[in-house]
C-alpha cells in the first residue's frame, strides 16, 4: 500500500506553483466541441426492421416513414413496422424483398423500386401492384428496377439495368424511352433540376436531358474538367443551380445546371475536412440549405463557404454516434429530422440543434478526460472550468479550443470534484478530500482541510458571497471561510440552536437581498440566515400544509429577480415566494421531466432553466408551461449531475452530466419549436374488420366496439408523446394515454365524433383531428320501429275503451241477475275461476313456447339477408349452419304443435303406440347423447350413468324417447347455469327403472301431485323466464301409462327434483 506523505503547507505551497506549470505546459491538447452535436437516434433490426441494411428511406403524404432493406419493405409509424414481403399473392406482396428506391405519386401510390421488379401500393386499399419486363407483367425493359423519378408534370420515369421506362397509366404498363442516346441503358439514378431538365447517372456516364429542345448533353470522365467518373450511383438536384453527382469511387462531383461547370470533391486521407469516403451514395439538402453526403465512410455536412466537409462517423462506445459508417440513403422528414440508412440500421437527428457539446471522446486526444460532470464555472478570462467525478479539472479555451488537466498528480487535493467557483483572483474547488484554491495569475495551488479548520473534507457545496466569504458546506457541517485572512468560522450553531439535525449541506446560495439560502440533503429542509435581522427560519415539509415544500432533500437553490425563491429537490421544483411566505411547487404531473432536480439556472428573459433525472426542463415564468428537452434534442444524456450548471456574463448556459456537458444560448433554443404535425389516424377495427378510414361510416349495432390506432408523425421522441383524446357527448373530459391504440367497448347507438391531440416531449400541442361515425340501432329499436309501436298502442287503447263502455253497458243490465246467480252458485264460480286460472296460465306458457322458435326463425333470416349484404356474401358453411338452426326450430314448432294435437287424441283415447323390442339403455344413451351439447351450451352438466349396458323391453322407441326428451328439457329449464342433470337407469328383473336428476329450484310439496295435470300446472316466481307449454309432462305421463308404467316425482325446494318412470319388460306386465 503507498504510503501518503506529508507536507509541510509552506513548503507544499512553493512546489506546487512550480509543478502546475510544468504540468499545464505538458499536458496541453487541442479540444474541438462538437457545436453542430448530432446525438443521433438509432434504430435497428432488434427494434423490428426487416433487415439492417436500408437503401431507401421516404416519407409519404400520411406521414409515414417507408423504409426499404435488403429484405423487404419496411411502413414505419414511430410504433411498429408493418411489413411487405415477396410471396405468392401478387395482390399483398412486393416484386422482391431487396429495395433500391421508394416514391409516391400524386394518387398517394407508394412506388417501390427493386432488384426484380417493381411494385406500386395502393395505400387506401393497400393493394399491391407488380411489373416486370414480360409484355404481360408491365413490360419494363429490365427486371433490375434501380431508381424512380416522379417529374414536375407527375409522369412516372423508372431506371433500370437496361434502359429508361416512362409508365402508361391508361394501360397500367411502361413502355421505353432513350434507347440511343444515353452514354449507357445500364441506369443507377435519376433526377430533375428546377430547370425541368433529367439528369441520369449511368454505369457509363452522366446524361442531362434538356425536355426543352429534346437534346441530350453528356458528361465523361475523359472529357476536360468534367466529372471524376463514368460510374455514376447518385444524381441529386438541390433545386438551387446545382446537381449533385456521387460516383463509386471517385468522390462528389457539383456541376452548375447552367454553365455546366463541374466541381469535384475526393476524400483526402490527411484532410481532416475532405470528404470522408469516394464511394458517394446518396446528397440531401435540409431545410437550412445545408448539403449532407452520405458515404461509405460516413456522412458529411458541406461547408460552402471554405468548401470544407465536417464528418461524422461511427464513435466506438458512443450508443449515440452515427450507427455505422457504410451509409446508404439520406431522407428529411417533415418535422426536420434528418434519416440515414446505414449497413446496421437507421440513425436520425435533428440538424437545427444550436447546442454545443464537450466529452470524452477515445479515438480523439483533444477531449474531456472525463464524462462524468460534477462541477462547472466560467472565469473572467472566458476559461472554463470543468470538473469530474474522477479524473480532475479539465480547463478549456473555447478560444484557443485547447484543454489542459489539473489532477491530483500535480498538485490537487483529489480528483473527484463536486462544485467549482472562483472570483477575479482564484478559482475555489470542492472535492471529496478538502478544498482546494487555485490562483489563476500564480498557478498556485492551497489545498484546505481540517488542519485549516474545516470540520469534513468531503466538500460538497460552495458559496461564495458579495462580501468576499466562502460558504462552505461538507458532509456534517457548515463554514465561512475569511478569503482575505484564511480565517475560518464554524457555523454549525445554527443547527444546534434550532435542533436541525441533518448537517449534510447539499446547496448555499445568497440571494440579492444579502440574505442566505442553505439547503441540506437527507431530511433538513431549506434554511433561511437572515443576517440583517440576525434571525434564522427553517422550512421542512408539512403534510398537513399544501403550500409547504415538496421534499426536505434540497439540491440547487437561486432566485429571480420578482422576490421568488425558486429550490430544486428530490421531489419537484418549489417556487418560495418571499411576501406571501408560501411554496408553489411544480412537479412531473405538472409537465416537469423528472422530478429529480440537479441545477436551476435563470435565463435572460427570466425563465427558468432545470437539469433532472430525465433532460432539460424550461419553465415559462409568464405561463407556468414546461418545454422538455432531451437527448433527442442534442443534450449530452437524459441524465444530468448535481453541481454541473453554470450561467456566464453572455447569457449561455452550462449544464453536465454522465455524458460530458452542452453550453447553448436560450434565445436559440427557442427557434423551430412552435408546431407539430397533428395526428394521423392508422386502423380502425369494427369487430375484427379493418378499415382505413370510417369518416361518416355506418355500423351496424353490433359493431359498437371500435379500435383505433393512430400516431404522431413527430419521430424525434416517440416514447414521449402524449396522446388526449375523447368522444364528443361520451366522455366528459379529455383522457390521456402513452399508447397509440384505444379501445371503445359497448357504445350505444347514435353519432359519435372521436377527438385526439398529441403533446410531444417539448410540451407542444398539435391540433385536433376527428373522425366522425354512426352506430345504428337494433330494427326493433329504430325510428320507425317506435312509430309502429305507438300506433298498434294507439290501436290497442282505443279498442280496450270501447270495450270497457260495452261491458258497463251489459254489467249494469245484468247485475241484478248476476249476483243472484253469484250467490246461488258460489262454490260452482270459485271452482270455475281456479279451472280458468289454471287454463290462463297454461294458454300464457304456450304462448311463450310457440313464440320461441319463432323468433330463433326470424332472427336467423334477418342474419342470413345483413351476411348476404356483404361483399362477400355468405359462405357454404354458414349457410348450412344457419339452416340447420331454422331447421331445429322448425321442427320445435311443429313439435310442440304435434303436442298439442298429441294431447287431445290422448283425452279421447285414439292415440296409438307401436310396440316392438327395443334395447332401453341404448335406447336412453342415444337420447341423452343428443341433447349434450345443447344442455351444456347453456352452462350445465349432463351426466348418463347407465347401472347395465343392456335391457330388451317392449315399448314405443320414438315415444319413450320423446319422454326421455321432455324429462330433461324440463330439468334444464329450471336448472340454474352451474347446475347439474343427471340420467341414471336401474335393471328391476320384470321392470327398468329410469331417473332423471337435477340440481334445480325443486317443487313444493304440496305442488307435486299437480305436475302431471295439463291445467294444474306449477307456476313459481320464474315463470315467464322459464318458458314451456306444460304439455311435456302431461304427454310424458299419457305415454307412460299407456306402456303399462308409472311416473313419479320425488323433490325438495331449492336442491333439485328427480323424475322416475318405471316401464315394464313386457308389455302385459302390470306395476
Amino acid at each position: 500500500m503507498k504510503k501518503r506523505v506529508s507536507i509541510n503547507l509552506s513548503v507544499k505551497n512553493k512546489l506546487i506553483p512550480i509543478l502546475l506549470v510544468i504540468f499545464l505546459y505538458t499536458n496541453t491538447s487541442y479540444v474541438f466541441a462538437h457545436s453542430s452535436n448530432i446525438q443521433f437516434k438509432n434504430i435497428t433490426i432488434d427494434d423490428g426492421l426487416s433487415q439492417s441494411t436500408v437503401e431507401a428511406l421516404y416519407q409519404d403524404s400520411n406521414g409515414y416513414i417507408w423504409i426499404g432493406t435488403n429484405d423487404g419493405l419496411d411502413r414505419y409509424n414511430g410504433y411498429e413496422f408493418k411489413k411487405y414481403k415477396q410471396g405468392n399473392d401478387p395482390s399483398t406482396n412486393i416484386a422482391s424483398n431487396y429495395i433500391l428506391s421508394i416514391k409516391d405519386d400524386n394518387k398517394k401510390n407508394i412506388w417501390v423500386a427493386t432488384v426484380s421488379g417493381l411494385s406500386k401500393i395502393d395505400t387506401k386499399s393497400n393493394k399491391v401492384t407488380n411489373y416486370f419486363d414480360t409484355k404481360e407483367t408491365g413490360n419494363l425493359s429490365n427486371y433490375n428496377v434501380c431508381d424512380i423519378l416522379i417529374t414536375k408534370d407527375s409522369e412516372i420515369l423508372v431506371a433500370t439495368g437496361d434502359g429508361l421506362n416512362i409508365y402508361d397509366e391508361k394501360n397500367d404498363s411502361f413502355k421505353r424511352i432513350l434507347k440511343d442516346n444515353l452514354t449507357s441503358q445500364d441506369i443507377y439514378s435519376l433526377d430533375q433540376d428546377e430547370n425541368g431538365n433529367i439528369w441520369i447517372g449511368t454505369y457509363g456516364g452522366l446524361n442531362k436531358i434538356d425536355v426543352k429542345t429534346k437534346s441530350v448533353k453528356t458528361f465523361y470522365s475523359k472529357d476536360k474538367e468534367s466529372i471524376s467518373e463514368d460510374t455514376i450511383y447518385k444524381v441529386y438536384s438541390d433545386k438551387n443551380g446545382y446537381v449533385w453527382v456521387g460516383t463509386f469511387s471517385s468522390g462528389l462531383n457539383k456541376i452548375n445546371i447552367n454553365t455546366n461547370k463541374v466541381t469535384v470533391y475526393k476524400n483526402i486521407d490527411e484532410d481532416s475536412t475532405s470528404l470522408p469516403g469516394n464511394f458517394v451514395r446518396s446528397i440531401l439538402k435540409d431545410s437550412e440549405d445545408n448539403i449532407w453526403v452520405a458515404t461509405d465512410r460516413g456522412i458529411a455536412k458541406y461547408n460552402e463557404d471554405s468548401e470544407a466537409f465536417l464528418n461524422y462517423s461511427n464513435d466506438l462506445g458512443n450508443r449515440y454516434s452515427l450507427l455505422n459508417d457504410d451509409v446508404f440513403s439520406l431522407m428529411q422528414d417533415n418535422t426536420g429530422l434528418i434519416w440515414i440508412g446505414t449497413y446496421e440500421g437507421i440513425s436520425l437527428f435533428d440538424p437545427r440543434n444550436n447546442i454545443t457539446h464537450y466529452k470524452k471522446r477515445p479515438s480523439e486526444k483533444q477531449s474531456l478526460n472525463s464524462n462524468v460532470i460534477h462541477g462547472i464555472y466560467e472565469d473572467d478570462s472566458e476559461n472554463l472550468w470543468v470538473g469530474t467525478r474522477s479524473n480532475g479539472i479539465n480547463i478549456i479555451n473555447r478560444k484557443k479550443h485547447t484543454v489542459q488537466y489539473i489532477t491530483r498528480d500535480n498538485g490537487l487535493s483529489s480528483n473527484s470534484i463536486n462544485y467549482i467557483t472562483g472570483d477575479k483572483n482564484y478559482i475555489w474547488v470542492a472535492t471529496n478530500d478538502g478544498l482546494n484554491r487555485i490562483n489563476k495569475k500564480t498557478n498556485e495551488i492551497k489545498i484546505y482541510g481540517t488542519k485549516e479548520g474545516i470540520k469534513n473534507n468531503k466538500i460538497k457545496s460552495l458559496c461564495l458571497d458579495s462580501k468576499g466569504y466562502l460558504w462552505i458546506g461538507t458532509e456534517n457541517s457548515l463554514g465561512i471561510l475569511n478569503t482575505t485572512n484564511d480565517e475560518m468560522k464554524d457555523m454549525d450553531y445554527i443547527f444546534d440552536k434550532y435542533k436541525i439535525n441533518d448537517k449534510y449541506i447539499s446547496a448555499i446560495h445568497e440571494d440579492s437581498q444579502g440574505n442566505y439560502w442553505i439547503g441540506t440533503f437527507k431530511d433538513g429542509g431549506l434554511i433561511k440566515v437572515d443576517t440583517k435581522h440576525n434571525a434564522i427560519k427553517n422550512y421542512k415539509k408539512d403534510l398537513r400544509n399544501n403550500n409547504s415544500i415538496t421534499s426536505n432533500s434540497i439540491r440547487c437553490i437561486i432566485d429571480d429577480t420578482k422576490g421568488n425563491i425558486w429550490v430544486g429537490t428530490n421531489y419537484g421544483l418549489n417556487k418560495f415566494d418571499l411576501k406571501t411566505q408560501k411554496f408553489k411547487s411544480y412537479t412531473e404531473k405538472d409537465g416537469l421531466s423528472s422530478n429529480t432536480v440537479y441545477g436551476t439556472l435563470l435565463d435572460d428573459k427570466k425563465d427558468i432553466w432545470m437539469s433532472t433525472n430525465y433532460g432539460i426542463s424550461k419553465l415559462d415564468a409568464e405561463t407556468d408551461i414546461f418545454t422538455n428537452y432531451n437527448v433527442a434534442d442534442g443534450f449530452q444524456s437524459n441524465e444530468f449531475n448535481a453541481g454541473a450548471y453554470f450561467k456566464n456574463n453572455k447569457g449561455e448556459l452550462f449544464f453536465g452530466g454522465i455524458n460530458g456537458f452542452n453550453i447553448f444560448e436560450p434565445s436559440q433554443i427557442y427557434q423551430d419549436r412552435t408546431s407539430i404535425p397533428s395526428v394521423k389516424f392508422d386502423e380502425f377495427i369494427v369487430n375484427d374488420v379493418s378499415y382505413k378510414d370510417i369518416n361518416n361510416m355506418k355500423f351496424d349495432y353490433t359493431g359498437n366496439s371500435i379500435r383505433i390506432k393512430y400516431f404522431l408523425p413527430d419521430y424525434k421522441d416517440t416514447k414521449n408523446n402524449r396522446y388526449y383524446y375523447k368522444i364528443e357527448g361520451h366522455d366528459s373530459d379529455w383522457n390521456v394515454t402513452d399508447n397509440n391504440e384505444i379501445i371503445y367497448k359497448d357504445l350505444d347507438p347514435g353519432k359519435y365524433t372521436f377527438v385526439i391531440k398529441a403533446i410531444n416531449h417539448h410540451g407542444i400541442e398539435s391540433k385536433e383531428s376527428k373522425v366522425t361515425f354512426i352506430i345504428k340501432p337494433h330494427i326493433l329499436l329504430s325510428s320507425m320501429a317506435f312509430c309502429i309501436y305507438i300506433l298498434i298502442i294507439s290501436i290497442i287503447l282505443y279498442l280496450n275503451a270501447t270495450k270497457v263502455k260495452r261491458l258497463d253497458r251489459l254489467v249494469d243490465k245484468k247485475t241484478l241477475q248476476l249476483q243472484k246467480e253469484m250467490i246461488k252458485n258460489k262454490k260452482l264460480f270459485d271452482k270455475l275461476i281456479k279451472l280458468e286460472q289454471n287454463k290462463t296460465n297454461y294458454f300464457v306458457n304456450l304462448s311463450h313456447e310457440l313464440r320461441t322458435p319463432l323468433n330463433v326463425i326470424s332472427t336467423t333470416q334477418q342474419l342470413i339477408l345483413e351476411l348476404n349484404k356483404r361483399d362477400e356474401g355468405i359462405d357454404k358453411e354458414k349457410i348450412d349452419y344457419h339452416t340447420i338452426v331454422m331447421q331445429t326450430n322448425t321442427n320445435r314448432l311443429l313439435n310442440l304443435i304435434n303436442n298439442i294435437i298429441d294431447t287431445s287424441k290422448i283425452e279421447d283415447g285414439s292415440y296409438n303406440i307401436d310396440i316392438k323390442e327395443n334395447d332401453i339403455v341404448y335406447l336412453v344413451e342415444e337420447t341423452c347423447l343428443s341433447l349434450k351439447d345443447y344442455i351444456e351450451s347453456n352452462g350445465l352438466n349432463l351426466i348418463i350413468d347407465p347401472e347395465i349396458e343392456e335391457k330388451i323391453i317392449e315399448c314405443d322407441k320414438d315415444e319413450i324417447e320423446r319422454c326421455i326428451v321432455n324429462l330433461i328439457s324440463n330439468a334444464k329449464k329450471f336448472t340454474p347455469r352451474g347446475g347439474k342433470i343427471e340420467v341414471t337407469i336401474k335393471d328391476l328383473d320384470d321392470f327398468v327403472q329410469i331417473n332423471v336428476c337435477d340440481t334445480g329450484i325443486g317443487i313444493p310439496k304440496d305442488k307435486q301431485d299437480q305436475i302431471f295435470n295439463r291445467f294444474n300446472q306449477v307456476v313459481d316466481e320464474n315463470y315467464h323466464q322459464k318458458g314451456g307449454s306444460g304439455l311435456g309432462l302431461t304427454i310424458t305421463k299419457h305415454i307412460i301409462n299407456l306402456h303399462n308404467g308409472d311416473i313419479y316425482v320425488s323433490s325438495e325446494e331449492n336442491k333439485g327434483s328427480t323424475f322416475t318412470i318405471l316401464l315394464p319388460v313386457k308389455l302385459n306386465k302390470n306395476i
